[in-house]
């Protein structure tokens, strides 16, 4: 019976990795580590997939489920604001690790 309520409470679902992003061709890579970039100086955890041996292979960025609408949002936002915003972005990720 305290196993099954364990069970009920356990919130690992939530951290089920979804599938955020993923291309492949010449700029894939550029582009997953620019939306890794963003999505982790909003908090967001990733991680990140690709194999830059073979260049036809994708790459990828997944999140936590739980977190999956924000991250979305997070990367459509970007977009919307262009470049510039990247950067900063990437910027304050690399501040933060300091």
């Amino acid at each position: 019976m305290q196993e099954d309520k364990r069970r009920k409470e356990d919130s690992s679902h939530a951290l089920d990795l979804v599938t955020v992003f993923e291309e492949t061709g010449t700029t894939a890579e550029m582009e997953a580590l620019g939306i890794q970039a963003v999505l982790e100086a909003e908090g967001i955890p990733v991680v990140l997939g690709g194999e830059t041996s073979f260049p036809s292979l994708p790459w990828s960025v997944h999140v936590p489920k739980a977190e999956a609408a924000r991250a979305l949002q997070v990367i459509e936002d970007a977009k919307k604001a262009g470049p510039r915003a990247a950067a900063e972005a990437e910027s304050a990720q690399e501040r933060s690790q300091e």
